[in-house]
């Protein structure tokens, strides 16, 4: 996990070139943490960027949204890896477009790709670049 000098936390490959998604800047990050799992750097970037305040709740709420969403959706996260890794533009961002084509391409039709990227900004595996545009923080 790395954290920006404007405040922003954010995850990144262990040796690669990493731009902060708010500023964009990579001159004055900070290595906070390194995590095994990206799962647990997911969560760890998430209570991070969140107001100590509503930190716990929004913990409660996302471990049962998960639990509930992996039940009922029957996802994988090698599933969800495969189909990240076929959306993936060259500019390692996605598009609906993209992700439709890859679970196409994987022949998985448990749920549109409009939900998928719902779920996948709710545990904050992508991150928004305008309304067509995702980057992937894996």
């Amino acid at each position: 996990m790395l954290r920006c000098q404007c405040g922003r936390n954010f995850g990144s490959r262990a040796n690669s070139n990493a731009n902060c998604p708010r500023c964009n800047k990579k001159t004055s990050l900070t290595t906070i943490k390194s995590f095994s799992s990206s799962s647990e750097l997911r969560d760890a970037v998430s209570k991070a960027n969140v107001p100590d305040e509503i930190i716990n709740e929004l913990s409660s709420r996302l471990a049962s949204y998960e639990k509930s969403e992996r039940s009922n959706e029957g996802f994988t996260s090698d599933d969800i890896n495969k189909i990240l890794s076929l959306a993936k533009l060259p500019d390692d961002s996605i598009t609906l477009s993209s992700l439709n084509e890859s679970m196409i391409k994987l022949n998985i039709k448990k749920m549109s790709a409009e939900r998928l990227i719902e779920i996948l900004e709710t545990s904050s595996m992508v991150l928004r670049n305008s309304n067509t545009s995702w980057s992937v923080l894996q």
